[in-house]
């Protein structure tokens, strides 16, 4: 029996999750639903799907298993309360809210209700990603020691401009860290095994914005291996995300999405580079495929069918979310955060 998945948002990302469910044969979008009605109703109408009245409508559906939420950040949680109170399982866009706090508190609640929860981290899914992980799981890298990750983005003036929750502390929680930066933060923290602490600085180097469009931060991981994080849409023309992790057995870089170079001992290179690009949002209007949002997605219905945990559960989509708010208590602070 197909799962209905209702949208909860008729923005950018929002089109990515209807592209990515239309093309699973066990999934059955029973509509949208947005906070403008114009929007609602636009979105219903380019996609073919129906438009809801209201939130409480999309919750008392019978045929909406699901909650696809792709809300900004800043409301997140208090809509994903209402999903479990509802009896819904829920997917969340990244990142899983802006307040930690309120983050563990969802995860409490669909432990309690054991119904699904999963946080959208689909870079994961890649086949570079998965292919990396493994290697690592299996300790091809011998003893980890140094993983960087570097992020150094654009985005336009526009692009804040036409968003006016980009870039706000209430709402955003942030700006190129939380949002831009953060999934290759997931990624670096589930290669090397989790982030023990961090020392950070943040700034607003060029856009006129709240929040942060450049940050820096030294990372102490569980096993011992440090690390930097680098994350900025202030850098022109813009470049593709990378990855770089160094063990006692050789090396790797992770490229725009792919594997650029790998010097491991007992390994041959060509069976783990990648030779075809993917895209990437290192500049303004990124074309982002949904191939990836695919996969995760087969992976949480999966879960839901057979009642386990997906990939990404809302534990491991708080991490992520942890390091970052470490990052930006560092900066304000002057000092080293410990985390969890």
């Amino acid at each position: 029996m197909a799962l209905g998945v209702a949208i909860i948002g008729a923005g950018m990302i929002a089109n990515i999750h209807v592209t990515a469910l239309q093309e699973i044969p066990g999934a059955r979008i029973t509509g949208v639903w947005s906070r403008n009605a114009e929007a609602t109703a636009k979105f219903a109408a380019k996609h073919g799907i129906k438009a809801f009245k209201s939130y409480e409508d999309v919750l008392a559906d019978a045929k909406t298993d699901i909650i696809s939420l792709c809300l900004p950040p800043g409301l997140h949680v208090d809509f994903g309360l209402q999903a479990a109170a509802a009896g819904k399982h829920l997917i969340v866009e990244k990142p899983m809210d802006i307040d930690a706090a309120k983050a563990r508190r969802l995860i409490e609640v669909y432990r309690a209700k054991n119904l699904v929860l999963s946080v959208i981290f689909q870079n994961r899914f890649t086949p570079a990603a998965q292919r990396v992980k493994a290697a690592l799981d299996a300790g091809l890298l011998g003893r980890l020691i140094l993983g960087d990750a570097y992020v150094k983005w654009y985005r336009s003036p526009e692009y804040y401009a036409n968003g006016a929750w980009r870039g706000t502390w209430n709402i955003e929680g942030g700006g190129a860290l939380i949002n831009q930066a953060i999934h290759t933060i997931d990624l670096l923290q589930w290669f090397m095994g989790g982030v023990k602490s961090v020392s950070g600085m943040i700034k607003t180097s060029i856009h006129k914005i709240e929040t942060e469009d450049l940050g820096v931060a030294a990372v102490e991981y569980h096993n011992g291996a440090l690390g930097v994080i680098e994350g900025s849409t202030a850098i022109t023309p813009g470049y593709k995300e990378r990855i770089e992790i160094h063990g006692t057995k050789g090396s790797f870089i992770l490229e725009g999405g792919i594997v650029k170079e790998w010097k491991v001992e007992g390994c041959r290179e060509e069976d783990y580079i990648d030779t075809q690009p993917i895209s990437y949002g290192a500049t303004n209007s990124p074309a982002i495929s949904s191939v990836n949002h695919k996969a995760q997605m087969l992976d949480i219905l999966r879960a839901v069918e057979q009642g386990k945990d997906p990939l990404v559960t809302g534990e491991e989509g708080l991490k992520s979310l942890e390091i970052v708010l470490g990052i930006y208590e560092s900066s304000r602070k002057g000092q080293k955060i410990q985390l969890a």
